[in-house]
């Protein structure tokens, strides 16, 4: 049946059934492209399509673990992988002094991320460096390489190229200082895809598998000193043994004697040891029942002691005043005594001038006439003549 044979009702809730049908349809499709779109976001996103990724390479002596997919550490973050291990071309190796100077071997490509929350590449310049890092044991986590940061100073690998799409600095300026040839205006970017990469040296450190060779060698080398020393050793542990096996019997004997002695001199020494705890012990008891005697007479003592010196601070004051008194009283009859000695030498002065002074006894007080000092004169000789007669004639 056409649907012109249809009721006008009927066409139209056919009209409408049908639009239904198509807006479902229609929202179906638009959800299934959009889940379509997400799932390739996220695949991208966890596969690194849309992710830019800088190529960086360096040179080392041998491989040391690594492989493609090994991790690229910066700044402690994984920010890249491994993307090729190569052997270095000989005819390339003999001919580049700078291989053959370093003795460099294999080449090692790999790339690090720069999106847009976190440009690493960002991080690294012009001078920066590369070390190897890990065990080469995949259950220790295998080896990786470490990019260490350059100094302020350096140039930023990692930049835009003239048409603005991401680039790196050119891999010819990395293989030498600065020069005429190496200036900020000849350094330019290369497009990321088309280019090696930048190099980034390698820093002059060792290795773990270095390690692990040198302390293999240095066991090595005492092992062998040890061979070579074992047989001297063993000669003079035997002659020392020789020793001693000799020098054991004389030494069997003295600890022998020593013992026999000790043997002897023991029961003395507990007899005497045992007097002495007794005497300790009896002591012990006899300080133990006279000391609470101690103690009642000690405090009785103290008691006494005290008393007396509360009696003598009562005392000092009185006696202190009874010392003033009398002290003030000497000092009284010490001052009449004086005026007593002053009226009685006056008295004395009087009486002696009345008697000197008297007729009766001036006599008896003349003084004295005081002797001469001058030398009596000269007596006369006999038959001499005087001074007279010396005047005179005969």
């Amino acid at each position: 049946m056409g649907l012109q044979d249809l009721t006008p009702q009927l066409r139209t809730r056919m009209g409408r059934v049908e639009w239904y049908v198509g807006l479902f349809l229609g929202t179906t499709a638009m959800l299934m492209v959009l889940a379509f779109g997400l799932y390739l976001k996220r695949t991208a996103e966890a596969r690194g399509w849309f992710v830019v990724e800088v190529p960086y390479f360096t040179y080392l002596p041998d491989a040391s673990g690594l492989r493609p997919g090994s991790a690229v550490n910066l700044m402690g973050f994984k920010v890249g992988e491994v993307t090729e291990v190569t052997a270095i071309d000989l005819q390339q190796r003999t001919t580049w002094d700078f291989l053959a100077t370093n003795g460099y071997s294999v080449f090692v490509g790999f790339r690090i991320r720069a999106d847009a929350r976190s440009e690493f590449p960002g991080y690294v310049n012009s001078d920066s460096s590369v070390r190897i890092a890990g065990f080469p044991v995949d259950l220790l986590g295998g080896t990786s390489l470490e990019v260490r940061q350059g100094t302020p100073q350096g140039v930023v690998t990692y930049g835009k190229t003239a048409d603005g799409k991401p680039g790196v600095l050119m891999a010819r300026f990395a293989f030498g200082p600065p020069g005429m040839e190496r200036t900020n205006q000849s350094l330019r970017y290369e497009p990321v895809k088309g280019s090696k990469g930048y190099f980034l040296r390698l820093e002059e450190a060792e290795t773990l598998v270095a390690e692990a060779q040198r302390v293999v060698r240095r066991l090595e080398n005492i092992a062998q000193t040890v061979d070579e020393r074992l047989p001297l050793m063993l000669s003079e542990l035997q002659q020392t043994l020789e020793v001693t096996r000799s020098a054991l019997p004389g030494i069997t004997n003295q600890v022998g004697q020593v013992l026999e002695t000790a043997r002897l001199t023991l029961p003395g020494l507990t007899n005497h040891l045992g007097a002495v705890l007794s005497n300790t012990r009896d002591l012990t008891a006899q300080l133990r029942d006279t000391w609470p005697m101690l103690t009642n007479t000690l405090d009785l003592t103290l008691t006494a002691s005290r008393q007396l010196v509360t009696n003598i601070n009562g005392v000092i004051p009185t006696l202190a005043s009874n010392v003033n008194v009398t002290l003030t009283n000497v000092n009284v009859i010490l001052s009449r005594d004086t005026n007593i000695t002053a009226n009685t030498s006056a008295l004395v002065s009087n009486v002696n001038q009345v008697i000197t002074r008297h007729w009766l006894f001036r006599s008896a007080f003349k003084e004295k006439p005081e002797p001469s000092l001058a030398p009596p004169p000269p007596r006369p000789r006999k038959g001499a003549a005087t001074p007279r007669g010396a005047g005179a004639g005969p």
